[in-house]
C-alpha cells in the first residue's frame, strides 16, 4: 500500500500565502484547506516522500518574520502519514459544513442528512467542484449580504459559477423569479446539476450568456461575484439590470480596489450602502 506524507499547518488566515509558499518550496505535490474557520485555517500539504519538518518549520518562521507576521501565526505544524486507500475518507473527515449569516449552511453531500436536522437553510455543494463552493471569502460575503438584502421578487446572478448564489436566493424565497448566467458552458452545466440536487431547478433560469442579455430586464437585486477588473468595465451594464431602488451586490474586490469600484458605480448613480470585509476581500452593496 502506498503511503502519502503530509505536513498539516493550523494558522491565522493572514499567514496563508506565506505558509503555502514555503510548503511549495519544500516540495509539496499539492495543498488543500482541510479545515476553515473565520480567522483560522488548516493547510494540509502532501509529499511523495517524508518531508523535513524541522527545516520546513524554520523556513516558515523566517518567512513570517520577513512578512512582519509573528511566529504565533502558526498554532500547529505536524507531520502526518496517510495510506492511499484512506485519502478520500481522511479528506472528507476534515471538511466541515460552513455556516453563513443567521440562516444559511453550505454542506457537502456526505453531511447532508445530518445537517438537514439543523435550523438553517441547507445548500448542498460538494468541495472539489470548480467555480466556488462557499468557502471563499467573496462567496461568503455575497451569501451574507444576499441573506440581508434579498427579500424576494426578481434576482439576477451574474457569472453564476456553481450556482450557489442563485440556489441560495431560491431557497431563501421560493416564490421568486431568478435568472443566472455564465460565459463558461462548463460552469452552467455544474450550476444546472447543483440546482437539481438542491431541488430548485424549476425556480432558476440558468444559461450561457453575457451581461448585455439582461440589460433593461429590471431586477430587484443583482449579484456579481467576479473580480474588480471585470466589474469596473461593466458597471453601466450592471446598473441597467436594476429596477429603480434596486440593490447590487458585487464581490471579488481586493481592499485596495474598493475605492475604484465605488467610483465606477457612482458615475452611474449607484451609491454604496454597505461594505463587508473578510480578510483581504471586500463585498460591496450599492443602490440606485
Amino acid at each position: 500500500m502506498k503511503i502519502w506524507y503530509a505536513i498539516e499547518a493550523e494558522i491565522i488566515r493572514e499567514a496563508e500565502s506565506v505558509v503555502a509558499a514555503q510548503l511549495w518550496a519544500a516540495g509539496t505535490t499539492g495543498i488543500e484547506v482541510s479545515d476553515e474557520r473565520p480567522d483560522v485555517i488548516t493547510l494540509r500539504a502532501y509529499f511523495g516522500n517524508a518531508p523535513d519538518e524541522n527545516r520546513t518549520r524554520a523556513e516558515i518562521s523566517r518567512a513570517l518574520r520577513l512578512a512582519s507576521l509573528p511566529e504565533t501565526a502558526v498554532f500547529r505544524l505536524e507531520n502526518l502519514t496517510i495510506p492511499e486507500q484512506d485519502w478520500l475518507s481522511e479528506w472528507k473527515k476534515g471538511y466541515q459544513p460552513v455556516a453563513i449569516g443567521r440562516r444559511l449552511l453550505i454542506t457537502p453531500s456526505w453531511k447532508r442528512d445530518h445537517d438537514s436536522e439543523l435550523d438553517r437553510v441547507v445548500i448542498q455543494i460538494d468541495p472539489g467542484m470548480a467555480f466556488g463552493t462557499g468557502t471563499h471569502e467573496t462567496t461568503r460575503g455575497c451569501l451574507e449580504m444576499l441573506e440581508k438584502y434579498w427579500t424576494g421578487g426578481t434576482l439576477l446572478d451574474v457569472g453564476t459559477g456553481t450556482g450557489i448564489l442563485a440556489i441560495a436566493a431560491a431557497r431563501l424565497h421560493p416564490q421568486s423569479r431568478i435568472v443566472a448566467f455564465d460565459v463558461d458552458p462548463e460552469a452552467v452545466e455544474v450550476a444546472l446539476e447543483n440546482a437539481q440536487i438542491n431541488g430548485v431547478a424549476g425556480q432558476i433560469d440558468i444559461t450561457v450568456d453575457r451581461i448585455s442579455c439582461c440589460a433593461g430586464l429590471d431586477f430587484d437585486l443583482t449579484v456579481a461575484n467576479l473580480t474588480a477588473d471585470v466589474i469596473i468595465p461593466i458597471a453601466a451594464d450592471l446598473k441597467k439590470t436594476l429596477k429603480p431602488g434596486g440593490v447590487l451586490i458585487v464581490s471579488g474586490i481586493l481592499g485596495e480596489q474598493a475605492a475604484d469600484v465605488i467610483q465606477a458605480f457612482e458615475s452611474h448613480n449607484l451609491h454604496p450602502t454597505e461594505n463587508l470585509r473578510d480578510g483581504e476581500w471586500i463585498t460591496q452593496v450599492l443602490r440606485t
